[in-house]
């Protein structure tokens, strides 16, 4: 880590950020499937190694050790900072997913 940070640093896989990341993203993203840009590794965030403290958590690759994502909370500001992280794709509830299709082209139907 580059900034200080207050309290104790661990340093555990990224499981241990699920919690952080629910409250971030509103789901569980410890199976979102994340791409660094560094290396091309492809694998969930739990696979990440998260350095985790009381103002936030990182994630960093597994492959390269370059940093994924930060997610800090400090003085009443949340902040997110995407490192090397180029992709994040997860799984979404079919309710939840909008009926449009690439580049918001509305799906159509026909009927011959």
């Amino acid at each position: 880590m580059d900034a200080q940070h207050p309290g104790r640093v661990e340093r555990v896989d990224g499981n241990a950020a699920g919690g952080r990341l629910l409250a971030l993203f509103g789901t569980d993203m410890t199976t979102a499937r994340a791409t660094c840009g560094r290396c091309d590794r492809v694998a969930e965030l739990a696979d990440a190694v998260a350095e985790i403290d009381d103002a936030g958590v990182i994630l960093l690759c597994r492959g390269c050790g370059r940093t994924l994502l930060t997610h800090l909370v400090t003085g009443g500001r949340a902040t997110l900072s995407l490192g090397a992280l180029t992709r994040l794709e997860w799984a979404v509830d079919s309710a939840e997913a909008p009926e449009v299709g690439p580049a918001g082209i509305e799906p159509t139907t026909s009927t011959v």
